[in-house]
């Protein structure tokens, strides 16, 4: 009773101990308002107004709320494609690799690839669980099969040999169906949400009509190690950035 005791006040130590590191970021060089708790940054020229604010972690990516508005007499372009983050160090520089070859920006991804890879990805799983089911069959009929062969041999030793052989491939079959179900399940209910993100986001390539918006998230990869990033639009007329800081908190 006392090891238990011991036992479980340190798992209750343990958990509450335990901590996440959120990512926060908050814009800076501009004026912001705040509203319902985000920091709120505007900037426009004659072609567009960009309102923009930092709305979270998706994944690998960060999330900015953004308003993008149509401040011309014709039809706009845009495309989430339009948005680049880039990562900075303490000093504001451009983060590099390692290596020094290469450095590091992010151009914001298109909900409408994401979703046409996901919904590949969900085909990919149903070929797949379609395949496992014939292969289990296979194995069942099979196992089943050398077991009635076993009860009709004459020869005691080959009919325990067929006897265990049918037992083994149906035990296989039974055991090798549930894994196969389960990952089944677990990979579509993440490819299921994964799908609902991507068809109720707004913020897609499309036309704005004259004095027209559009509003939604722009998916960028986060980068960890950045001190600060730059969240970039950039068009033939056009060619706006916002500075955010960033840091992490536990929790």
């Amino acid at each position: 009773m006392i090891n238990y005791l011991k036992i479980l006040c340190y798992s209750s130590l343990f958990i509450s101990c335990s901590s996440i590191n959120i990512m926060k970021m908050r814009p800076i060089e501009q004026e912001s308002i705040v509203d319902n708790g985000k920091e709120i940054v505007k900037q426009e020229n004659n072609e567009v107004k960009i309102v923009a604010s930092y709305d979270g972690r998706y994944q690998k990516y960060m999330v900015f709320d953004v308003e993008l508005f149509n401040n011309t007499d014709e039809p706009l372009t845009i495309s989430p494609k339009d948005f680049k983050a880039i990562p900075l160090d303490v000093n504001k520089n451009q983060l590099t690799s390692n290596n020094g070859q290469y450095t590091y920006s992010y151009q914001a991804i298109e909900p409408e690839e994401e979703l046409s890879k996901v919904r590949q990805e969900m085909n990919y799983e149903e070929t797949k669980i379609k395949r496992a089911k014939t292969v289990n069959t296979v194995l069942f009929i099979g196992g089943i099969v050398a077991m009635i062969a076993s009860s009709s041999n004459r020869n005691p030793e080959r009919a325990w040999r067929n006897a265990n052989i049918g037992e083994t491939m149906v035990q296989v079959a039974q055991i090798k169906r549930i894994a196969d179900h389960e990952h089944y399940y677990s990979r579509m209910d993440k490819l299921s949400g994964e799908q609902h993100t991507w068809l109720n986001e707004n913020f897609k390539a499309t036309t704005l009509a004259p004095h027209t918006s559009i509003r939604g998230g722009i998916f960028l990869e986060a980068n960890t190690q950045a001190k600060f990033v730059q969240l970039n639009y950039a068009s033939e007329r056009s060619n706006i950035s916002f500075l955010f800081e960033q840091w992490f908190e536990k929790r």
